[in-house]
């Protein structure tokens, strides 16, 4: 088995490599890397069958090395992590495995363990193709929970949660936003500012007047165009031309 540790921490590096080694005598680790940077660049030119990846580093996460490598990974990847619940949330729900700070001799004896029996099944040379894309993807929904929209209204500047936000209206050159527990507001702002402000996969501008939170889609209706009903009763025309995007959108998610 060929192994390549990726940790900022020289002395957690270290500590991995003596683990490593006591559990799997045979184990050749082919690099040591200390950042995302020097991780790709050794990358390009050694083939290792796991990456033991640390998740928060300075300059770019161990996610954003996953991102810059794409989707079709040709060898098995097993986090470390201290912290950042976030992280661990999103790794619980997809196809990596993970260690928490400090590792533990044990836990990683099953780590490899898990690995080997992957390994024996002779699944398909990139066992985590698309498991990359689901799992930025359920950072950036882990990410979008805590963040805030600020918002300019008549009596100053509300900061909105998104994950809150159903749905905006344009109205002239305003718009409503409407929320969940049926709460609404008036923003100065167009629903041109407001996409760009939301800037998520979550919203689709499905009409030059409508703005949604596709996690609030309860049911398409088929037509010209179609309608969208929201989890809210709400119905909301799609324009012809954003039905082709919009179904698409949909279907992944």
């Amino acid at each position: 088995m060929k192994a390549i540790l990726v940790d900022d921490e020289k002395s957690a590096l270290t500590l991995l490599r003596h683990k490593l080694k006591r559990c799997e005598p045979d184990i050749e680790i082919l690099a040591e890397c200390e950042s995302v940077e020097s991780a790709l660049a050794v990358l390009e030119s050694l083939q290792p069958d796991v990456l033991f990846l640390d998740v928060e580093m300075p300059g770019a996460t161990g996610f954003e090395l996953l991102k810059s490598l794409g989707e079709d990974t040709p060898f098995q990847v097993i986090f470390t992590t201290a912290h950042s619940e976030y992280a661990i949330e999103a790794l619980r729900g997809g196809a990596f495995d993970y260690l928490l700070k400090p590792v533990q001799e044990d836990e990683l004896a099953r780590a490899l363990e898990r690995l080997r029996q992957k390994r024996a099944s002779k699944q398909p040379e990139s066992p985590q193709s698309g498991g990359i894309a689901a799992l930025l993807k359920s950072l950036q929904t882990l990410q979008d929970k805590d963040k805030k929209l600020p918002v300019p209204t008549a009596e100053g500047v509300l900061f909105l949660p998104v994950a809150d936000i159903i749905r905006a209206e344009a109205a002239g050159s305003y718009s409503t936003i409407y929320l969940t527990g049926k709460q609404k507001l008036m923003t100065s702002k167009n629903l041109t500012e407001l996409e760009e402000m939301l800037d998520s996969d979550d919203f689709c501008k499905v009409h030059k007047s409508h703005l949604v939170n596709l996690r609030y889609v309860s049911k398409y209706i088929r037509g010209e165009g179609g309608i969208l009903v929201l989890t809210d009763g709400s119905e909301i025309d799609v324009a012809r031309r954003k039905k082709e995007e919009l179904l698409a959108r949909l279907a992944v998610r």
